[in-house]
């Protein structure tokens, strides 16, 4: 690999991710054409991930309290509560998916629980949680049991934007923003799916760690970089915030 050249690269991503522009509240809304057509997807704020278990990070939770303030904002601003969606862990003892990651958010457990800062939004009326199996998390489903991906293309409609907030980075919150845009291309919908740097978050593991503990290292600063980036290259738009007005 040339290093050089992939040092160049990653420069330029950084220096593109810094460039991408911060949004209002309200003008959001204003694009979307009103409060209801903005709809909210918190992507696995629970305790499993910012409070205990194997897969907690500090790095993580300090995310939490970003996103619910930008709730709050949101509603104050006539967002209906029934537009918050809140994709969920929320895995059986024997989830395959513990091939690759160790045992989390098992159901049961408490780590699947909502963060106590976000428990009062689960509440409002309206307001949907989808439990799943998997970090992908369009075939999750809600109390009903409807598959989310069921859900969003009845919302496919009428034009509507999505924000995608939580954790990680570069695995859920990545694959979920990516599954509503490559759903809503399927569908030839008019939808806008959007993520901003400050209402999301990835764990790091240094080598020096890993290595001592025979697992693999993880980059937090370069996988929100690279995985930000990625979603800017297909369609996801990448803000460098959002702010409260």
């Amino acid at each position: 690999m040339d290093n050089r050249r992939s040092g160049a690269f990653l420069n330029y991503a950084e220096e593109t991710l810094s460039n991408q522009p911060v949004e209002t509240v309200s003008a959001i809304i204003e694009k979307a054409g009103g409060p209801e057509s903005v709809h909210l997807v918190f992507v696995d704020i629970i305790r499993g991930f910012c409070d205990e278990g194997a897969l907690a990070s500090e790095r993580v939770r300090k995310m939490v309290n970003p996103v619910r303030s930008l709730a709050d904002s949101f509603l104050q601003h006539g967002l209906p509560s029934s537009n918050l969606l809140f994709l969920q862990d929320d895995h059986p003892v024997d989830a395959v998916e513990f091939a690759a990651f160790p045992p989390h958010c098992v159901r049961g457990s408490g780590e699947e629980e909502t963060v106590a800062e976000l428990r009062p939004l689960v509440s409002l009326p309206g307001a949907q949680v989808f439990h799943k199996n998997a970090t992908n998390g369009l075939f999750g489903t809600n109390r009903d049991g409807e598959p989310f991906h069921t859900h969003l293309r009845r919302l496919f409609a009428e034009p509507v934007t999505f924000l995608v907030l939580g954790d990680c980075t570069d695995l859920c919150i990545y694959q979920n923003a990516m599954g509503i845009r490559l759903l809503a291309n399927e569908d030839n919908a008019q939808v806008r799916v959007i993520v901003s740097r400050s209402h999301v978050q990835t764990y790091d593991l240094p080598v020096e760690t890993a290595r001592e503990n025979g697992v693999l290292a993880h980059d937090g600063d370069l996988m929100d970089q690279v995985f930000l980036y990625h979603m800017l290259l297909n369609g996801i738009e990448v803000l460098g915030g959002i702010r409260e007005d």
